[in-house]
């Protein structure tokens, strides 16, 4: 038997090729185990790279697999729109069939499928940084730097149980609370693709509304910190705005409308007040209205799988939510319009009948009660578009003489809508709103309704302002041309809004009073912030009383929106009534010293807004300085003591007065009609309210903005209550210290000021400043753009 080859009897034959394998030596054993750790590191190096198997398997076509040949269909390249066919069909003339292409369609499609899903979720991180322009060093560095985090935190599921989501809602009701929480929870539960990226953004702006407010992305609200709070809290907000838009220029949101892609835009506008230019707001609204415009007329239907209802009510809220707010917006303000009634009209077609009794489920009846809730707003907007037809509008504007029926239709509708919204009392709890939500609501409104006769009192008085200035101006005169019963109307028409404003100001006033130390102005976004203003400017400028005007203020105090603006607001309802107080002194002192029949400021005279004077009396040059004396309390050579004015307010710029409805083009900055012009024309009906004059020289324009700081030489003035501080001899000669204070048109003649045309001039030899005035330059330089708001 021989023997075994790897016995150890054998000799080994050097010359074996096998010999080294069998028998390794040390040196063969140490350079071995070298070249099988570098074949092992290269190895692993190559299953790190490359996938398991390099082996590809593709499928012959039916030919070649029915003759168990190899088949090259898959290296083959058709031309386009021929058939791809194999080497072997080709040369036999057989006709080449894929049984197999569907299979593959679908797994390319699925495989398609899933990437889109992937991209929507978390976006081509790789193109962001492939189109952003960079060097080689900058890019290196992007590339090896991670994505800087979010600082919008995310929302949680328990903020839309919370009281703040449920007082937004009434306020902004884009976003259908059923159809999205649904979504989200959907969301949470391992569906991305049911939120996509325009609900994420949504949830974005859910939580940085919340932050405006104070509160956190559960819906809790966080301990504020009064005057700093409320400034860090809108810079934080700012920064979360800016992050959301640059999402929106990233998605191309503004480009490709969808049903969510515009409620994100509807909610971002009345947050853009710091981070955008005019322009920017201005277009990026006309933008959002578009979109709102062609998703709701082009019968683009919501798919949101949760039945008929549902989906109308979520194309429903978006066309009354953008109806609405253009109305009072552009349409009260006087901007252009996109929309129309007729719109409307034909919109309310497309909804589903609830003539089935069949259907009234319970989105059915949610749907029911939503409409009803939204007809009044509804119909409150055509009111406003009415105001825009007879008087605001730029085709009302270019005509001289003002639509009278017209107006009296939009006088008459604010008063239908005015009760309409008091039966809204009785229709009860619906969904997520409650019988106080409801409270809320109706009350909201009608605050926002005086808003609406303040403005149309103010449009009238600007009109007889520049009727009065574009005559006296011109250089010929039509002689055959009555001016005067344009005049006499619209000093007619002044009147009757006059007393409207007035009426309508008293019960707000008690509205006001019944909601203080509530919710009701905490959770405010904008829609009573004017109206509270307006009110108090009214009342503290004529027949309100101290505890009126504290209850405006105390009001404005209570608003915790970042972006209220209450601050600067309530400085000049201060500021308005400490001038009344002044007034008031000055027609005592008057009194006294001048005999009723001696001067053209005495006791007959009411004053511009009272109407007993005419315009004419009104509208003065400076050509009477006894009047001015008089005034200061130096007629006839006696000399009495020396009134002046209350601090005024410092201008400063980056602050403003405030906002009136803010438009897109100047959130926050456009000169407000009411707060000026009553400001210049304070305390018009008080009997030595002198006449108010004009100087059309050096006509010198303030800075849009209005500080609330005062000089500090009287600080008792409005460091406390409004206590009575027109004794003798309070008020000294502090003319040098107040080099740019401003007095009222009280103080105007004897200082060489003067309400023109254009504002308040002041030509005080230590500097000027202004304040805005309700004037045809400012009106037509902001109004016709005024398209979008902080409402």
């Amino acid at each position: 038997m021989p023997a075994d080859s790897s016995s150890p009897s054998r000799p080994v034959n050097a010359g074996h090729p096998y010999a080294a394998a069998r028998r390794p030596n040390a040196n063969s054993t140490s350079t071995g185990i070298a070249s099988s750790a570098t074949n092992s590191a290269s190895a692993a190096a190559r299953r790190d790279s490359q996938p398991k198997s390099t082996r590809q398997q593709f499928a012959a076509c039916g030919a070649c697999r029915m003759r168990r040949v190899k088949c090259d269909l898959k290296d083959v390249n058709p031309r386009a729109g021929e058939t791809p066919m194999c080497t072997n069909c080709q040369e036999r003339g057989l006709k080449c069939v894929d049984e197999f292409a569907n299979v593959k369609a679908v797994k390319l499609l699925r495989r398609g499928r899933r990437l889109a899903q992937v991209e929507q979720v978390y976006g081509p991180a790789a193109q962001a940084r492939a189109d952003a322009p960079s060097t080689d060093a900058e890019g290196a560095t992007q590339a090896s730097s991670p994505r800087a985090p979010s600082c919008i935190p995310k929302l949680q599921p328990e903020f839309f149980g919370s009281p703040f989501y449920r007082r937004f809602h009434i306020q902004r009701p884009i976003v259908d609370p059923t159809e999205f929480s649904a979504r989200f929870y959907e969301s949470e539960q391992g569906k991305p693709e049911s939120l996509g990226v325009a609900g994420s953004m949504i949830c974005m702006l859910l939580v940085t509304w919340a932050a405006t407010y104070g509160v956190n992305e559960y819906g809790v609200e966080e301990p504020s910190n009064g005057l700093e709070g409320v400034r860090e809290r809108r810079r934080r907000c700012n920064e979360m705005v800016r992050e959301i838009l640059g999402l929106i220029d990233k998605h191309g949101l503004l480009r490709k409308p969808t049903w969510d892609g515009v409620r994100v835009l509807l909610l971002i506008m009345p947050l853009t007040e710091d981070v955008q230019t005019q322009l920017e707001r201005l277009a990026m609204y006309e933008a959002t209205v578009s979109q709102v415009y062609t998703l709701c007329s082009l019968g683009s239907l919501v798919k949101s799988g949760q039945g008929e209802f549902v989906d109308a009510l979520v194309r429903a809220r978006i066309f009354w939510y953008g109806h609405v707010h253009e109305g009072i917006t552009s349409g009260l303000r006087g901007g252009r319009l996109i929309f129309e009634d007729d719109d409307l009209s034909s919109f309310q077609i497309t909804f589903p009948s609830l003539g089935n009794k069949q259907s009234l489920i319970r989105t059915s009846i949610t749907y029911s009660y939503s409409y009803r809730y939204a007809t009044a707003p509804i119909r409150l907007s055509s009111a406003c578009r009415q105001i825009h037809a007879a008087l605001t509008g730029p085709k009302a504007k270019r005509k001289e003489d003002v639509n009278e029926h017209g107006l009296k239709e939009a006088w008459e509708a604010l008063s239908r809508s005015w009760e309409e919204f008091e039966g809204l009392r009785h229709v009860g709890p619906v969904g997520i709103i409650q019988t106080e939500d409801t409270e809320r609501f109706v009350n909201g409104w009608q605050i926002f309704i005086f808003e609406c006769h303040n403005i149309i009192r103010e449009s009238l008085k600007q009109r007889m302002i520049e009727h009065r200035r574009t005559r006296d101006a011109a250089f010929i005169v039509d002689p055959e041309v009555n001016q005067e019963p344009l005049l006499a109307k619209l000093t007619r028409l002044h009147a009757i809004a006059e007393g409207k404003c007035q009426d309508v100001a008293g019960q707000i006033v008690t509205l006001i009073r019944r909601h203080l130390g509530s919710s009701f102005f905490q959770y405010d976004a904008s829609l009573v912030r004017d109206g509270c203003f307006y009110a108090g400017l009214c009342l503290a400028r004529d027949s309100g009383t101290e505890e009126d005007i504290r209850t405006c203020v105390q009001a404005l105090e209570e608003m915790r929106w970042a972006f209220s603006k209450s601050e600067e607001r309530i400085a000049t309802l201060k500021w308005a009534w400490e001038n009344r107080k002044v007034d008031e002194e000055e027609r005592l002192w008057n009194e006294r010293l001048v005999r009723p029949d001696s001067a053209s400021g005495g006791g007959d005279t009411t004053g511009y807004g009272g109407m007993g004077n005419s315009v004419d009396g009104m509208l003065r040059t400076n050509s009477d300085p006894t009047s001015g004396m008089m005034r200061n309390g130096e007629a006839n050579g006696n000399s009495g003591r020396n009134l002046h004015r209350p601090p005024t307010l410092t201008l400063a710029e980056g602050a403003t007065v405030d906002a009136g409805p803010l438009t897109s083009v100047s959130d926050g900055s456009w000169h407000t009609p009411s707060s000026t012009s009553d400001l210049a024309h304070s305390h018009h009906n008080s009997p030595s309210s002198g006449p108010a004059t004009i100087m059309p020289d050096k006509t010198l324009m303030m800075e849009p903005a209005l500080m609330n700081t005062y000089q500090t030489t009287h600080p008792e003035i409005f460091g406390g209550p409004f206590t009575d501080t027109t004794s003798t001899g309070h008020y000294t000669d502090d003319t040098q210290i107040y080099g740019h204070s401003m007095p009222t048109h009280g103080m105007g003649v004897g200082m060489g000021m003067g309400m023109g045309a254009h504002g308040m001039q002041a030509s005080y030899a230590h500097g000027s400043t202004t304040l805005p005035s309700f004037s045809a330059p400012h009106y037509d330089a902001y109004y016709p753009h005024s398209n979008s708001s902080h409402r």
